[in-house]
């Protein structure tokens, strides 16, 4: 029984620092962060949210 499954593809590991090798080293970064942005969308739109928070205007931080 696998306990961690890749989130960006099929593959399934037993221990958890196997799936972290597994991103590391067979993802690329940019796929991650991508996925894990659509899941805050996902998350934010189910919350009733209308914006991601990365759209939002903040303010730049002082010099």
């Amino acid at each position: 029984m696998t306990d961690y499954d890749c989130p960006l593809c099929s593959n399934d590991y037993e221990e958890r620092t196997d799936l972290r090798i597994h991103l590391e080293v067979n993802h690329r970064k940019s796929a991650i962060v991508s996925e894990l942005i659509e899941a805050s969308a996902a998350t934010d739109s189910a919350a009733g949210s209308d914006e991601l928070v990365l759209e939002r205007d903040r303010p730049a931080p002082p010099l």
